[in-house]
């Protein structure tokens, strides 16, 4: 069988270490810059090996069944590349997301109203290194599972499972994956405005100056998981975080890394969509809150644009 052909946007970390695994895995793909000056070159693995990525292999100008259009992207980004792409898709072409935070799915929705949609969420972790230089500095899971309106197609589900099992694993199938989503959500929401707050590594998220504030942030997401109808225990959350906390100790988190390079950051996706959530259903999460504005504030002061 024909092994689904992927069409990566963007030049990002993440991207990049899919581009590289589907080079050592032999799948097709092409890595789609959305400027021309951004090209990763090369990806350095956990192992030290250097690969190379191609950047001449022909893009088509029509995507069809055969490919999946990938998409990690910055949430806020996710609008314009759904807008910028809808016509070279068949509205049987596959796309897959790959973001932090929450509301990429309904976003892409507006312009791609019929094509098969599934979302992903990655525990890997990559850092760009130099211009052309990307670093994987942290192995993880990757969920994949289709959105909530998207039909079921054993078929698709096996090609994509084969696909991405081969390049970026494991890889563990959802059928739930807002319910991920959710989770991943609420390790982001504490993990990415605190170490970009406190110009921190994230494994300094354990120390005791932390715990109340991480308390805090988890027991207004679980308040508002809860309200959702999503059955999970605190306990459960807790466990998440600080479990991301301890494998990822070393690591920059990607709103670190934006606060510092004077970039827009992801906090609107991610403790602003716990926000809007609460709002609608009347929760307070002052904490949530709290952070939000701080990360805001923090990029004014940077002059980065929101």
């Amino acid at each position: 069988m024909t092994e689904l052909a992927l069409r990566i946007v963007g030049s990002g970390a993440i991207g990049s270490l899919l581009g590289a695994g589907a080079e050592q895995a032999a799948i097709p793909y092409s890595l789609m810059p959305r400027k021309n000056t951004s090209r990763t070159l090369e990806v350095i693995k956990q192992n030290r090996e250097t690969v190379r990525l191609k950047h001449n292999a022909p893009e088509p100008q029509t995507l069809t069944e055969k490919d999946i259009l990938v998409l990690p992207l910055k949430a806020y980004q996710l609008a314009d590349a759904a807008r910028a792409w809808q016509h070279r898709l068949l509205p049987s072409t596959p796309v897959l997301l790959l973001h932090n935070g929450m509301g990429g799915y309904e976003a892409v929705r507006q312009y791609l109203p019929q094509n098969p949609l599934f979302l992903a969420t990655t525990s890997h972790a990559a850092l760009r290194v130099s211009s052309n230089c990307v670093q994987h500095t942290g192995s993880g899971r990757t969920d994949i599972g289709p959105a909530p309106d998207t039909t079921r197609s054993e078929d698709l589900a096996h090609q994509i499972v084969r696909v991405f099992s081969a390049c970026f694993a494991p890889i563990n199938w959802r059928e739930d994956m807002l319910s991920a989503l959710w989770i991943k959500l609420t390790v982001n929401a504490v993990i990415n405005p605190l170490t970009a707050i406190h110009n921190i590594p994230n494994g300094e998220l354990a120390k005791p100056e932390y715990t109340s504030c991480i308390a805090s942030v988890i027991t207004e997401i679980f308040r508002v998981m809860r309200s959702e109808g999503y059955d999970i225990s605190k306990d459960a959350l807790r466990e998440r975080v600080y479990e991301v906390i301890h494998a990822s100790a070393a690591n920059y988190s990607s709103m670190h890394q934006d606060i510092a390079h004077q970039r827009a950051t992801e906090i609107d996706a991610i403790n602003g969509y716990v926000i809007r959530t609460a709002k609608k259903k009347g929760i307070d999460v002052s904490t949530n809150s709290f952070l939000y504005e701080k990360v805001c504030a923090l990029q004014a002061s940077k002059g980065v644009l929101t």
